[in-house]
């Protein structure tokens, strides 16, 4: 009896060895697979320890460059950004500067980015503020030419910054996201040219319902897409809409607005919640590019 009770002692033990084994080369395949790579800068925001990814292009000239924010989802966490590598390239070649930053959880919220900011949860904002201080103060930037890049819960916080900082981003895009009914404060100094794409078929951030937090009671309900570019296309008084049709997608764009800002949104018919290879026949990055491009501050579309 105490021989097969040693040998099951044994058997357990060599299980619990080979599932810890298995665990950590899980962990090391999915950092290698999909861990960021790009030098991080270690920052403090008050008295808070922060950290960002950077990219700065090599072979262009040391001329004031773009600078693109791309914001994660999900835990906001030390992860590649969809199609970093191809931003990465096309970053290289025209010489813009790549900024990742790196969410926080903070108190009880349910997120690591900060949704419906008030006086009393400014933390993400003044962190975005510092890191592009930052990175200005190591790379040549063109400060009228800052742009945002988001996805799913980084797609709602790009609304934050476009509620909060618009007057530092020439224009933002976003994926898979959505913004509260009725923020606490949204009253944006100017009006930010906004791209935004979305699955019709998105299983996690509904297109055409509106949902609530399971425990983020602050942020209260969050808008359905239509709801949402309605939204915006209200408060920037769009007045002509543009629409083109496929059999993948309908792109509409909202012009004749305040400010000769723009409001484009991506309805992907068969989309889902992740992120899309291509919009129409051209890569993602590059349409979002081609969109972003357009503007810098003050508000004036760019001769590119």
């Amino acid at each position: 009896m105490q021989r097969r009770l040693k040998l099951a002692g044994l058997m357990l033990l060599g299980i619990a060895v080979l599932a810890t084994l298995g665990y950590q080369w899980y962990l090391v395949w999915v950092t290698r697979e999909y861990g960021q790579h790009l030098p991080r800068v270690d920052i403090t925001v008050d008295t808070t320890d922060r950290e960002y990814y950077v990219f700065a292009p090599y072979s262009t000239p040391d001329a004031p460059k773009p600078l693109v924010f791309l914001l994660n989802g999900g835990d906001a966490g030390h992860w590649r950004f969809p199609q970093q590598f191809a931003w990465q390239a096309l970053a290289e070649e025209l010489g813009i500067v790549l900024a990742v930053p790196v969410g926080k959880y903070v108190q009880d919220n349910e997120g690591a980015w900060q949704l419906n900011t008030s006086a009393s949860t400014y933390q993400d904002i003044d962190y975005i503020n510092h890191v592009i201080d930052d990175v200005a103060r190591r790379h040549v930037i063109d400060l009228d030419r800052l742009y945002a890049v988001g996805y799913s819960l980084g797609s709602m916080f790009a609304y934050e910054l476009a509620c909060h900082l618009s007057h530092r981003f020439a224009a933002i895009a976003s994926f898979a996201g959505s913004m509260p009914i009725r923020p606490s404060d949204c009253e944006p100094k100017r009006h930010v040219p906004l791209m935004h794409i979305h699955g019709v078929n998105d299983p996690i951030i509904a297109y055409a319902n509106t949902w609530d937090w399971k425990h983020w009671p602050t942020v209260g309900t969050m808008r359905d897409v239509p709801g949402l570019v309605a939204f915006w296309r209200s408060r920037y008084g769009c007045r002509t809409i543009d629409t083109a049709e496929s059999s993948s997608e309908v792109h509409t764009v909202y012009t004749e607005c305040e400010q000769s800002t723009t409001v484009e949104h991506y309805q992907l018919l068969a989309g889902t919640h992740e992120w899309p290879a291509t919009l129409g026949e051209r890569p993602t990055y590059e349409v979002i590019w081609a969109f972003l491009s357009r503007y810098a501050l003050p508000q004036t579309a760019s001769s590119t």
